[in-house]
């Protein structure tokens, strides 16, 4: 952490509640896809026992016990998002397109010498995309019962014991204390409590409207090696230098609609930014074995990945009291950098995401295991990840940070549990072309049957394969379901959006081998 953010915080007793580690945060770096070369991703990403791709690096490394050659590939991908969203019997759409580097790698086959069974060994070294953020997310609905401010009403008033002025104005700089210092929330009963003048339940209730954009991704560096032996069994490891990398800019607003001039309350925005970079390390290992030519059985563990993160906040609160502000001003506005000498809210911790397995099968095409002798395979692989397993640790944070870990992890393990993936595909071979499938459904992580938070990806594409030159087009169409909650308070239900997002992807491999 910049010490002297460390200090500031530290003056003003700001703890991790203030800013932007929650739930969503664990499972947006938990909920990943195989991602990939373009082959692997028109075969719904079962490379769990398939091998002979630099795919499998991140899913099975066993897999890379399959190539006796050299190879480099590269895959560039472009995607189209739709999302459409219902907030209060309001229907809204946002869309948003990006270019991206899915995969890019370099893997060295090399036969072994001698006659130990060890027929030969593989090395890898590839960059992979696992999550994409680039995204944009739109709703807009009239409130009758809660407004956003509530939660910075309740802050402020913490638990029944309100917080001094002093504190008030300071103790939050990417929220309540903007909110209070703005007279957005101010003292009532003669100054023992904190209200805001919002009412929602007036007759016309309150718009509220959520813009947020996203960016960045989630990236992966691996290296990575596997062995053959007698063309029965293969065995691999990588290590695995996960990155994030990601951005996000927020303003909720609320405008009143009683048509009331005169009731202290016009408008207001929030808006956020956030930067937050992650470097993390995980293990892959996995065995692959073959009884027959025709057969491969595949097994994979992959290892919790253990992160070392850092945020970095600013916010803005712009509002319309209509007057009620001391000096009779009507609109006024505060940023975060005000109350902290220009710097932004900075603060270290880590995450641990979940562990996973998988078992896999492959049926080739063909009793030849030489692949220029294949006609084609099918493949599936199960796995299973446990979201429920997500860990924060604010291992450098005050007492009051360390007890926020501690409730924010038990909200983890209450709201989220084990969800099961299925990956399925085929391959039907002519020659130096090749016609391929796939079909994906990634699980809904929340224990709440009511909330349907699956994907399910379907995928198809041509590939061509000749004289050590390969090239592979794919399509990968992703349809997503999930809800979301634009804030919480204690004690209230908040009615969340309904989320209904595709995604289409084009994505191209060329490749050389060498």
């Amino acid at each position: 952490m910049n010490k002297r953010t460390a200090f500031l915080l530290i003056a003003i007793g700001v703890s991790a509640q203030a800013w932007a580690q929650d739930e969503a945060d664990a499972l947006r770096y938990s909920r990943l896809t195989t991602g990939g070369t373009a082959r692997t991703q028109a075969i719904g990403g079962a490379a769990g026992s398939l091998g002979g791709d630099i795919s499998a690096t991140h899913v099975n490394p066993a897999g890379l016990g399959f190539f006796r050659t050299n190879e480099v590939v590269i895959t560039p991908g472009f995607n189209f998002r739709s999302n459409k969203y219902d907030y209060l019997g309001t229907r809204t759409d946002a869309n948003n397109n990006n270019f991206t580097l899915n995969n890019m790698g370099l893997v060295f086959g090399m036969p072994t010498r001698g006659n130990s069974g060890w027929r030969n060994v593989a090395f890898s070294i590839d960059y992979n995309r696992l999550a994409d953020f680039n995204n944009k997310l739109q709703i807009d609905g009239v409130n009758t019962t809660t407004s956003y401010v509530d939660r910075w009403v309740d802050r402020l008033n913490n638990n029944g014991s309100p917080l001094s002025f002093n504190d008030a104005a300071s103790i939050d700089p990417l929220g309540a204390s903007l909110a209070f210092n703005t007279y957005l929330v101010d003292t009532i009963n003669g100054g023992s409590s904190y209200a805001t003048w919002i009412d929602p339940t007036a007759p016309g209730g309150i718009r509220q409207r959520d813009k947020v954009s996203t960016k960045g991704g989630l990236d992966e560096v691996s290296v990575g090696l596997g062995a053959n032996y007698s063309d029965k069994f293969y065995v691999g490891l990588s290590l695995n230098f996960p990155r994030i990398n990601f951005e996000r800019t927020r303003t909720f607003a609320e405008d009143d609609l009683s048509g009331n001039t005169n009731n202290d309350f016009g408008y207001f925005e929030h808006t956020e930014n956030l930067k937050t970079d992650g470097v993390g390390f995980n293990a892959k290992l996995g065995i692959i074995y073959s009884p027959i030519p025709n057969v491969r059985l595949g097994a994979a563990f992959h290892t919790p990945t253990w992160y070392g993160m850092s945020d970095a906040s600013t916010a803005r609160v712009q509002v319309d009291t209509e007057g009620y502000q001391p000096d009779g001003q009507s609109e006024r506005y505060q940023d975060t950098e005000e109350l902290t000498d220009g710097l932004p809210v900075e603060y270290e911790y880590s995450l641990q995401t979940p562990w996973r397995a998988m078992g896999s099968f492959s049926y080739i095409f063909g009793t030849d295991p030489d692949v220029k002798q294949q006609h084609g395979f099918i493949t599936a692989d199960v796995e299973y990840v446990d979201y429920a397993s997500s860990k924060y640790r604010f291992n450098k944070g005050t007492e009051g940070d360390k007890e926020f870990a501690k409730q924010l992890n038990n909200s983890i393990d209450n709201l989220y549990k084990g969800a099961v993936n299925i990956r399925v595909g085929g391959e039907l071979k002519f020659n130096v072309l090749a016609v391929r499938a796939g079909f994906a459904y990634y699980g809904s992580p929340y224990q709440n049957s009511d909330v349907d938070a699956s994907t399910t990806k379907i995928s198809g594409g041509l590939g061509y394969r000749n004289k050590g030159f390969f090239a592979d087009l794919t399509y990968v169409h992703t349809m997503a379901k999930d809800e979301y909650l634009p804030y919480s308070l204690a004690g209230s239900k908040i009615a969340p959006a309904t989320v209904n997002g595709t995604t289409g992807s084009v994505v191209m491999t060329v490749g050389f081998k060498f």
